[in-house]
């Protein structure tokens, strides 16, 4: 009867879970470098000036509203409905006449989403202190909900809202007790079920979460006591490795991403597209030269060259995108760069 109960609050928290699936990541960023806050649904969501954020988990219809550290700027507000279980991506940038506008840049699939070195914050409805120091943080773990279930000898924790690891210690002293951790983030659930049969003396476990997107992982009867043999039963698919800028973006994105970009009819836009799909997304040295090669002068492609150079998971390599230029100076001027 207890495992039976048990198991409902697990279907129950599951089934929670899956709602994530409905929810959006929104990316706001300042092509120009202006540093923000950014108000989503009236909350402000950042605590510090940032010029790139990640906002996770939010609903589908976004009132966007931005304040710009700089007063002389405008504010700048958006009220949009956004496909859900996407990654949408909105850029602030000038126009022609230098005006600051607030405009649609692209969407990827969440699970698509990668690394982009954006503030990240998991969405919350209450406004935290504003923090008056620099930001270099990224994915914040803000918001929490920790909740307590007690049902029959079952302790039951829940962390929604962030990735917290959680550890939890038990004693059993001959009554069947069973301890459940459940970390659910972004559009995932993390989950680790720990049993304790009944023993004779003191008995500790520790249970801790896996990372993972859309899994679960279930152990049962596993402990510390010299009474008791470990048995534990284990399941779990599509886990989320990819961090940081350890491997290039794949081909689908890539081709996205270079579709976008010889797209633009002038030069300066092919540009200014260029480089934020490069700021959020990590490129081989072969996926930087064909960026190059969209460029027809050989000073659009030294430029971008040098800016992706951050973005490049093959820097030893770096050398070889000198092939995609037309004179031996701008090649000179490279190497220098390269030298630095």
């Amino acid at each position: 009867m207890k495992m039976t109960k048990l198991f409902t609050v697990l279907f129950v928290l599951f089934t929670a879970s899956l709602s994530a699936q409905d929810k959006i990541n929104l990316v706001i960023f300042s092509e120009d470098g202006d540093a923000f806050f950014a108000y989503v649904n009236g909350i402000r969501q950042n605590d510090k000036y940032e010029t790139n954020v990640k906002v996770t988990g939010v609903s589908p219809n976004v009132s966007l509203r931005i304040e710009f550290e700089n007063k002389a700027y405008p504010q700048l507000k958006k009220s949009s409905y956004y496909e859900p279980g996407m990654e949408h991506t909105v850029r602030i940038k000038r126009d022609t006449k230098s005006v600051v506008k607030l405009t649609y840049f692209g969407q990827t699939t969440l699970a698509e989403s990668q690394n982009t070195g954006a503030t990240t914050i998991a969405y919350h409805a209450a406004e935290n202190p504003i923090n008056s120091g620099a930001s270099s943080n990224t994915n914040s773990q803000q918001n929490q909900t920790n909740t307590s279930i007690n049902t029959n000898g079952y302790n039951t924790n829940v962390s929604i809202g962030g990735t917290t690891v959680m550890s939890t210690t038990t004693t059993s002293t001959g009554s069947d007790n069973v301890n459940m951790n459940i970390n659910m983030g972004g559009i995932g659930i993390n989950m680790n079920v720990n049993g304790n049969m009944p023993v004779t003396q003191q008995q500790t476990v520790t249970s801790t979460t896996v990372t993972t997107r859309g899994s679960a992982t279930l152990s049962e009867g596993n402990g510390s006591s010299t009474n008791q043999k470990n048995n534990q039963v284990s399941a779990s698919s599509n886990t989320s490795v990819k961090a940081g800028c350890a491997a290039p973006m794949s081909a689908a994105s890539f081709a996205k991403m270079k579709q976008n970009v010889e797209s633009k009819p002038f030069s300066d836009t092919k540009m200014s597209t260029a480089k934020i799909a490069t700021k959020n997304g990590c490129l081989s040295v072969d996926q930087v030269k064909e960026i190059c090669q969209l460029f027809s002068m050989d000073e659009d492609k030294l430029s971008y060259a040098k800016y992706a150079y951050d973005y490049c998971v093959e820097k030893a390599n770096y050398y070889e995108v000198s092939e995609v230029f037309s004179f031996s100076s701008t090649t000179d001027e490279f190497n220098k760069f390269l030298e630095k």
